[in-house]
């Protein structure tokens, strides 16, 4: 009876500890310079860029790259197009976009491979929400195994925070963030369709 007691309250001891660190799991924050930074779609955009302008700005590369969703429309006009009206009015000559035709993190690797063809970079730092970056790096680390990467996890304390328990939008992005990451570890990471050199 004892040994049940302790296994139990051993058990309920690691539940509640996993329970309290199921955001700050997902974070990965180690930026190092790299020959680009690259900033991933989704999320809360501008708060992205701005963290990968800010980067540059900081030494860690001398060029930025944004992905972006080139089928996606904001007020009746292509994301594509506002976004580059933002990259020459705000780092000219030193961003570029990368489209994508697809919203997901698992093909914006396939995207990225294309965007990067003939281009001497090895090394990126991707910029992406704080609760994103885990999943992220799992993805362009198997997918992409020849580039190096980093990661800055941008903050966005309306979406997100650690004690994600005590707000209810931190939470639903923390459940959401873990389905998704469930779905890569359970099936993506096992589809074909690896992009290697």
């Amino acid at each position: 009876m004892l040994k049940r007691t302790l296994v139990v309250v051993l058990l309920g001891i690691i539940g509640i500890f996993l329970f309290r660190h199921a955001a700050s799991f997902l974070v990965v924050n180690d930026p190092k310079p790299a020959d680009l930074i690259l900033v991933l779609g989704g999320g809360e955009n501008d708060l992205r860029y701005w963290n990968g302008v800010r980067l540059m700005h900081d030494g860690y590369a001398p060029r930025l790259m944004l992905d972006v969703f080139s089928l996606g429309q904001t007020f009746g006009r292509l994301d594509i197009d506002l976004a580059q009206e933002l990259l020459d009015r705000t780092t000219p000559g030193l961003s570029t976009i990368c489209p994508t035709r697809e919203s997901s993190t698992y093909d914006e690797a396939r995207y990225l491979e294309e965007c990067l063809a003939g281009s001497d970079v090895k090394s990126i730092l991707v910029v992406t929400s704080e609760y994103h970056t885990r999943r992220a790096r799992d993805i362009f680390q198997h997918r992409l195994p020849h580039y190096h990467f980093s990661f800055y996890a941008a903050p966005d304390p309306y979406y997100f925070g650690a004690r994600w328990w005590t707000n209810r939008q931190w939470a639903k992005t923390t459940l959401s963030e873990w389905e998704r990451y469930g779905w890569w570890l359970l099936v993506d990471r096992w589809r074909n369709g690896l992009v290697v050199h």
